[in-house]
C-alpha cells in the first residue's frame, strides 16, 4: 500500500482562509484560551482547536507559544488603544472631569467587550516572570503614567479627594473590570448579564457616583 502524500517540511498545513483571517483567528483564539487556562494551562494545540486550524498553522505563523503570546497581547494592547481613541477624540477639548467621565466610560465598556483582558492579568501577575516585565513594560507604565497626571489635576480642582495616586488607579481598574471579569458569578448570583447595555451603563454610573464629587 502507498503511503500518503506528505507536506514538505516548514509548509503548514491546507486553509482556505487568506493570511490576516488566519491570523486574526489565532490571535482571538490565543486570548480566550489564555484567560481561561493561563499560560502554563494552555497549549498551542487547545488554541489551535479554538481557531478552528490545524496546530501545523499556529506553529507556522507564530512559532512557538511565547511567541503567540507576546503577538496576542500586541494585538490586545491595539484593540483597547483603537477602542479608547475613539472617547479621547471626543473629549480632548472638554474640561479635565468631563475627560475623566468619558475615559471612565470607555473603559468600562472595552471591559465589558474584552474580559479576556483582566483574566489574563490576573493569571500572569500572581507570579513572577518575563511576562509580568512584559506586562508592566507595555502596558502598565505607559497607561499609568497618562491616567496619574489626569488623578493630579481632578484632585487639584477638586472633583475627587486628595488620596495617593498608585491606590487609586488600581481601586479605579479593579472597579472597573470587575462585573466583567466575573461575569459568571454575577450571572449565578444576580441573573443577569454583564454584557447588556443596561448593565454596562448602570455599572459606569455607580463608579462615576463614587469616584467624583
Amino acid at each position: 500500500m502507498s503511503e500518503a502524500p506528505t507536506r514538505p517540511r516548514g509548509r503548514p498545513a491546507r486553509n482556505d482562509r487568506p493570511v490576516g483571517e488566519t491570523r486574526e483567528a489565532i490571535l482571538a483564539a490565543a486570548l480566550d484560551v489564555f484567560s481561561r487556562r493561563g499560560f502554563e494551562g494552555a497549549s498551542l494545540r487547545d488554541i489551535a482547536a479554538a481557531a478552528g486550524l490545524e496546530h501545523s498553522l499556529v506553529r507556522y505563523h507564530f512559532t512557538d507559544k511565547a511567541g503567540l503570546w507576546r503577538a496576542a497581547m500586541t494585538h490586545l494592547i491595539a484593540l483597547m488603544d483603537a477602542h479608547m481613541l475613539e472617547g479621547w477624540r471626543t473629549a480632548r477639548t472638554l474640561p479635565a472631569v468631563d475627560r475623566f467621565a468619558m475615559m471612565v466610560t470607555t473603559y468600562v465598556r472595552y471591559c465589558a467587550r474584552h474580559p479576556e483582558h483582566a483574566r489574563i492579568m490576573v493569571h500572569e501577575t500572581m507570579g513572577d516572570s518575563d511576562r509580568v516585565t512584559w506586562i508592566a513594560e507595555h502596558i502598565i507604565a505607559p497607561q499609568h503614567r497618562n491616567l496619574s497626571r489626569m488623578l493630579e489635576t481632578l484632585m487639584d480642582q477638586g472633583h475627587i479627594p486628595r488620596s495617593p495616586v498608585r491606590p487609586l488607579i488600581y481601586i479605579l481598574s479593579a472597579a472597573a473590570q470587575a462585573p466583567f471579569t466575573l461575569a459568571g458569578e454575577v450571572r449565578a448570583a444576580y441573573g443577569v448579564d454583564t454584557a447588556s447595555e443596561a448593565e454596562i451603563t448602570a455599572h459606569t454610573q455607580a463608579l462615576l457616583g463614587l469616584v467624583l464629587r
